[in-house]
């Protein structure tokens, strides 16, 4: 017989366990049935049954238990100052990710630089400006402090900074030089390679940056990734050579008014010599379909360890043309959707830019770009009026206003607008993602959301959800072991997430525990919450069927009540290594 001792210790041997749920742990294994115990904040044991007790139980009987999501693409580089949570992505089983992507964030930045640095980032990522005045900290200066200070903070998910490239460009050049200069002296190149040293000596995930053209700064000026040299790049990617940890992140851009050597073809050679020098995965928005593109096929034939960034849901962004930026890949249109709203609309009543921006327009429909569906007028929607006057317009596209009102369809959608201060509510499709072929592409990730940035616009951070209700459960064109592979344990290889991203004996206990005939999306579509600094507004959407969030054994969330424990971990490149 057990002594009153011995059955404690046997009640209280672990500090959480799940039981009698179905298994998929994110190797590909065939799902199971077993129970998961967690001993601090790791995996301890999996058994069809635990006999011993624990701190805290969950009853997982209906659900599937899985690995956390990772999520590789994120901007929530200022967001995390005031939310530990990183919402959206926290709400959807994400229980790690990556920020710094596209080369955009906010360490090494200089006191003086620390407005301007914000105001791209408006611009750039349409994170509001008032929020980032008042929730950010701004205690730090390095790459090394801003860690650090993420470190001291406490945090609900775990985080991996890449170092982004602008910020590290700007804070060795002068943010307004690093926007105009092609090249940098010896001597400057020096100092960006040290600066990035220190970086993955502090635990930086290797770097990031950006040819995207549609980004740029708040003047409609070109961004210091747009500008920069091979050298560069190159030597950067020397730095990551030497700790044999790390990736590159990257986001292609169409080469409208830059210089002939960033065109397209050029940055995948460079792409190409980033990998060589580093010996580094990299993940890539290629600016299309990955699956698609003969350099993806190419390069990976050769032995490259490269992943495309595919989307697994048609992204809808609903905007205003008070605020909005996401027409910049269009040279004429950048300079009439920069400043407040008043400014704007001067400027979009003058018969000469609209002019430019027709023929704008009408280029883009011919050139074959995905972002060509944004002004095609048949997906441009009127979402919501302010005027009663204009009320027979809602729910109609721009080609239909057009028609009832026999103008030019650029005409109308301007008209409209200016006709309630910039205030009509519109809508398109981002790009042309989200297809069968995107999320089956062996050479493709899912793990991108964009969290933390275009707050005002769009939001895709439910991916892991879409991907397992409609992909999987309603679709059918992957299976569930394949998935939770696909969208935990693969960014976890890329990424260098050591024992994270699948769920065996001694890997660290982030899960997400889910009812699959229950998972959804709660809104039909998103609504808008005034829950950011300063009460700005973001877009949210929250997921159906989710039970559980656990970091590091710790629940996070509850269906969609937060918990308030801050188990996570601001995760360092040097600790993967032992």
């Amino acid at each position: 017989m057990l002594s009153r001792l011995s059955r404690e210790k046997i009640m209280r041997e672990f500090d959480l366990v799940v039981r009698g749920g179905t298994l998929v742990d994110g190797t590909g294994v065939p799902r199971y049935r077993a129970d998961i115990a967690v001993k601090n904040g790791r995996v301890a044991m999996i058994s069809g049954r635990i006999r011993a007790g624990a701190a805290n139980e969950i009853d997982a009987r209906d659900c599937i238990v899985a690995p956390g999501a990772i999520d590789m693409h994120t901007h929530y580089d200022g967001q995390l100052n005031w939310d530990p949570y990183c919402t959206l992505s926290g709400w959807f089983g994400v229980t790690s990710l990556s920020i710094g992507q596209c080369g955009f964030g906010f360490a090494p930045t200089r006191p003086d630089d620390r407005e301007l640095n914000m105001a791209m980032m408006n611009r750039i990522e349409a994170i509001p400006l008032v929020s980032m005045r008042q929730g950010m900290r701004w205690d730090w200066e390095t790459f090394p402090e801003y860690l650090n200070s993420l470190d001291a903070q406490g945090l609900g998910v775990n985080v991996a900074a890449m170092f982004p490239f602008a910020p590290l460009r700007g804070y060795v050049l002068g943010m307004h030089a690093a926007r105009e200069r092609t090249a940098v002296t010896d001597k400057e190149l020096t100092k960006m390679k040290g600066l990035f040293y220190e970086g993955m000596q502090a635990g930086a995930f290797g770097f990031a940056s950006s040819m995207n053209t549609s980004d740029r700064a708040e003047d409609g000026g070109w961004l210091p990734g747009h500008k920069a040299s091979d050298d560069e790049y190159l030597g950067l990617a020397e730095v990551l050579s030497q700790f044999g940890v790390g990736h590159i992140g990257w986001t292609i851009g169409r080469s409208g008014g830059l210089p002939d050597h960033r065109n397209p073809h050029n940055q995948r050679m460079l792409l190409d010599k980033l990998m060589d020098v580093s010996g580094r995965p990299l993940h890539v928005d290629v600016d299309g379909d990955g699956f698609d593109d003969p350099w993806v096929a190419r390069t990976r034939a050769l032995g490259r360890p490269v992943l495309t960034q595919e989307g697994v849901e048609q992204v809808v962004t609903y905007f205003t043309l008070a605020e909005y930026n996401a027409f910049d890949y269009m040279a004429n249109w950048v300079q009439p959707l920069v400043g407040g709203a008043s400014e704007r609309a001067k400027k979009l009543r003058d018969p000469e830019i609209r002019a430019a921006m027709r023929a704008d327009t009408l280029a883009m429909r011919d050139s074959g770009r995905p972002e060509a569906m944004r002004t095609n007028w048949h997906n441009v929607t009127v979402t919501g009026v302010v005027k009663d006057h204009n009320d027979e317009f809602e729910g109609f596209s721009i080609a239909e206003v057009a028609a009832r009102l026999a103008k030019d369809p650029l005409d109308a959608f301007l008209d409209l607008a200016l006709d309630e201060d910039l205030l009509t509510e519109f809508s398109h499709p981002v790009d042309p993602g989200g297809t069968a072929e995107h999320v089956t592409f062996p050479y493709g990730h899912l793990s991108v959301s964009d969290g933390g940035a275009h707050v005002r616009f769009l939001e895709f951070c439910s991916w892991p959800v879409v991907c397992l209700s409609k992909w999987v459960r309603d679709e059918e064109v992957m299976t569930l072991e394949q998935a939770h592979y696909k969208i935990s344990a693969l960014p976890a290889w890329l990424t260098s997430f050591k024992d994270r991203g699948t769920l065996r004996v001694g890997a660290w206990a982030d899960m997400m525990i889910y009812n699959q005939a229950e998972l959804g999306l709660l809104y039909e579509r998103p609504i808008f919450a005034n829950d950011f600094p300063g009460g700005k507004r973001r877009l949210i959407q929250k997921p159906t069927g989710l039970r559980h969030t656990v970091v590091n054994g710790e629940v996070t969330f509850k269906g969609n009540d937060c918990t308030g424990a801050l188990p996570g971990q601001l995760l360092r490149s040097y600790d993967m290594l032992g």
